[in-house]
């Protein structure tokens, strides 16, 4: 062996343990999940039918758009607390202004998505020029978007079209559902964004510490700015989804979805002050919880059981990280 094939031998052992070391929180999530899948197949017969697979595989695509979104924000220092009545607000206009007619569709669906690009935009104003935290700019934000939409109808309302439904939801291509393709888009555009463009180091850069980031030549507000206007965009693709699903405008259509998006975000180690995580941790932490509603459903167990659950794992994952931290 040559001496430059024992440097190239070392370098790549090298990297292969710096993979190891900075993944190693997310790689255990998914060795879990792949013992959590293989014993839950051998026991339950209902668990490892197709139908519930894919039923699976389709429940995790709008908690996976909702979770990629509050990932990029937070990685930049901030927060959403608006995303769950963002979701309500947009089910409700967009099904009462279709009222199941196909020809509504796509200037409605077009209008739903500016909406989510304005609530994005004011957010960003507010938390970059109005100098509020986060956590208090969205809250109120929120509350704003819950009062218009309640405001707006406190019943179900109106309806989609079927070709929406189909479109967004409950078609698929080569047996696969819309939902997963549409997430796989959205997910991997974002991982090559955080990965390999200057936006995505910036966003780090932001997270991590923005007055280094400032004395760096990093335009700090401009990019707190652009990622909760991203954000906010994705959270108004998947309230169509949920509307699409759902076939009507629900009040109750975007409820715990907000602390559902935190939640995975926190299992799959991203760490809430910014800076530090990825997307591959929070896909983990979507699809453990969404794991734990399927199986809590074919057990037939409360849905206020499952809370508790998820909230007991929460705790467990964060206590592990915090030990390790």
């Amino acid at each position: 062996m040559t001496t430059t094939s024992m440097s190239r031998g070392t370098v790549g052992k090298s990297a292969l343990r710096h993979f190891v070391t900075d993944n190693a929180l997310v790689l255990v999530l998914y060795g879990a999940l792949v013992v959590a899948f293989a014993g839950l197949a051998y026991y339950s017969p209902t668990f490892r039918s197709a139908a519930n697979l894919w039923t699976l595989a389709r429940q995790c695509a709008i908690p996976g758009i909702i979770a990629t979104a509050q990932t990029i924000i937070i990685l930049s220092g901030g927060i959403d607390l608006s995303v769950a009545s963002l979701v309500t607000l947009i089910s409700l206009l967009c099904a009462g202004l279709m009222d199941s007619k196909p020809d509504r569709m796509v200037w409605v669906a077009g209008l739903m998505l500016l909406i989510g690009l304005a609530v994005g935009l004011f957010n960003g104003l507010v938390v970059t020029r109005g100098n509020v935290p986060p956590f208090i700019a969205t809250l109120g934000t929120a509350l704003i978007l819950q009062g218009a939409g309640l405001a707006y109808t406190t019943v179900p309302k109106g309806g989609i079209p079927t070709v929406m439904g189909d479109a967004l939801y409950y078609g698929t291509w080569w047996s696969i559902p819309h939902p997963l393709f549409i997430l796989a888009v959205i997910f991997g555009l974002a991982v090559f964004v955080l990965s390999k463009t200057s936006f995505g180091r910036a966003i780090y850069a932001v997270g991590g510490n923005p007055e280094v980031a400032h004395r760096s030549g990093i335009k700090v507000r401009q990019t707190r700015l652009t990622v909760y206007c991203l954000g906010s965009f994705l959270v108004a693709l998947a309230a169509l989804m949920t509307t699409a699903r759902m076939g009507i405008g629900d009040p109750l259509a975007g409820m715990g979805m907000e602390l559902d998006s935190i939640t995975a975000v926190v299992l799959g180690g991203t760490s809430l002050f910014g800076g530090r995580g990825n997307l591959f941790g929070t896909l983990a932490g979507v699809i453990i919880l969404t794991l734990i509603n399927n199986v809590m459903v074919i057990l037939g167990v409360n849905v206020f059981y499952q809370q508790l659950i998820k909230g007991t794992v929460v705790l467990l994952v964060v206590a592990i990280y915090k030990q390790r931290a």
